[in-house]
This record gives C-alpha cells, sequence and structure tokens, in this order.
C-alpha cells in the first residue's frame, strides 16, 4: 500500500533530492517551501511520515512538529538541521519530535530513518493479572489417640541363689552321690520370747538333721557338679558362702563319727 510524505523545506536542491531518492520506492513525496503551506498541506494530504526543516519561513520545523502532534492524525516527525543551523534539541524533545537529521545526508541514511518511523509499533499486551494463589491450610483433623502399650513384665535374670538351689536339688535326687541338705542360711531374727530348751536336753535341729558320711570321691564330684554349673563370676560370688558351709557339715558329721565310736 503506498504511502505519503510530506517535507517542508526552502531549500530546493533539499526538495529535489528527496523526491529523487523515494522516486522507485512506494513512499509518494509531497513538498512545500515554508512552514505555512506545510501546516496547510498536512490536513489534505493526511501523510504517514512529515519531514520539516527548523529553519524556513513562517512557522518553524519545531512549530510545525507541535502542530503535526495536537492534530487529530499525529504521525513521526523528522527534523532536518543544516550543518551551519543552530538545532535546540530541548525544543525538538518539547515538541515531540520523533528525531532529527543534519544536511547534507546520505540517501540511504534517509530511508533508513523514514523506514524506521514507518515500521509498524510493537502492540504491547497487558498479560492478565493472575490471582494471587492464597495457600490453604488444612485444618488437622482429630484422630483416635494410640493406647498406651503396656510392656509385660520381663522375666528376672536367674541369679546365682537359683543356680544353687538347683545345683543341690540336683545333688539331693534319689540315686546321686549323697542326699545333702542345702546349705543353711542366716538364722532368723528369734522373736523377744523365744523358747529355749531345758539344762541337758536333746538339741532337736541336731537331732533331726540326718546323718551324712562323705568320702572324698563323692566331696570331689560334688565339687565337679558345681563348678559345672557355674560360671567364673558366680563361683567367685558364692564360693566364700558356700564352701565354709559345706565344710562346717562335713567336721560336724565327723565329729559325730567319733563319738559314736567306743
Amino acid at each position: 500500500m503506498p504511502r505519503t510524505l510530506l517535507l517542508a523545506d526552502d531549500s530546493l536542491t533539499i526538495r529535489k533530492v528527496v523526491e529523487l531518492t523515494f522516486g522507485d520506492t512506494d513512499i509518494r513525496v509531497e513538498s512545500v517551501g515554508s512552514g505555512s503551506e506545510a501546516i496547510d498541506r498536512f490536513a489534505a494530504v493526511r501523510p504517514d511520515v512529515v519531514l520539516a526543516d527548523v529553519v524556513m519561513p513562517g512557522p518553524s520545523g519545531y512549530a510545525v512538529c507541535r502542530a503535526v502532534k495536537s492534530s487529530d492524525h499525529p504521525v513521526p516527525v523528522l527534523l532536518l538541521a543544516g550543518t551551519f543551523e543552530a538545532f535546540d534539541p530541548e525544543e525538538a524533545r518539547a515538541c515531540g519530535a520523533d528525531g532529527h537529521l543534519t544536511k547534507p545526508f546520505d540517501s540511504r541514511t534517509l530511508v533508513e530513518w523514514v523506514g524506521n518511523l514507518l515500521a509498524p509499533k510493537p502492540v504491547l499486551v497487558e498479560e492478565p493479572v493472575e490471582d494471587p494463589v492464597v495457600d490453604t491450610v488444612e485444618e488437622p483433623v482429630d484422630e483416635p489417640a494410640e493406647e498406651p502399650v503396656v510392656a509385660s513384665p520381663a522375666e528376672p535374670a536367674p541369679t546365682a541363689d537359683a543356680d544353687i538351689e538347683a545345683i543341690f536339688e540336683d545333688l539331693a535326687a534319689p540315686g546321686s552321690v549323697a542326699a545333702l541338705d542345702a546349705a543353711p542360711g542366716p538364722p532368723a531374727a528369734a522373736p523377744e520370747t523365744a523358747w529355749e530348751p531345758a539344762p541337758g536336753a536333746p538339741d532337736p535341729a541336731a537331732s533331726s538333721r540326718p546323718a551324712i558320711a562323705l568320702s572324698p570321691a563323692e566331696i570331689d564330684a560334688i565339687a565337679r557338679a558345681v563348678v559345672e554349673r557355674l560360671s567364673d563370676r558366680i563361683l567367685r560370688e558364692i564360693a566364700w558362702d558356700v564352701v565354709p558351709d559345706l565344710a562346717e557339715v562335713i567336721v560336724r558329721e565327723r565329729l559325730r563319727e567319733l563319738e559314736r565310736e567306743p
């Protein structure tokens, strides 16, 4: 689709150069020699781009740019300034100019400038604002409390006394090497009004105890059975309790045998 360029410059040479530059393109050039003519032609031509000299008869290029930008058909405006002409950047920004080009200029540079001004501007599409993500907090669910696990009482570990009782039960069983009473434990505390036997009466405890006669071989067998049953630690713990009691029983029985001899 052909487009229109409106040129406002009082230099006939510049007008001819611009017309020749775009002669083989789809851009049609409309040129005028003053600022007032530019403003009058602008409404009739409704160009796609405007080139205006900053210094020319009538309104300056700044005034022409301001009129274009304030119209109902605002288009890009490129200001032209001679090498020896004063150019006011602040005034150019104030009037809304899209750029400026110094004369004399290269034809290719002019084509690039106009091409950039006529290029379609990217359309800014606002992305929809997403609703903020609200973290939902799940309320805790009341779970039934677990019943406490009650540990069953552990069986008591075997003690040295239990091992000793097992040993003497085996020794006291029928057919063993000897029938031996368990070693006497510590005497129980006597009540305050304990019965005492009359002087010269036989000792009931002594008369009820069976007579035991052990040979050295039987004593050795008992010792071996005790050693096999007990570990070194247990043996050390009970040795001083068992051995004296056992020796006392043997000595006591031996004294009774001597008393019975004629």
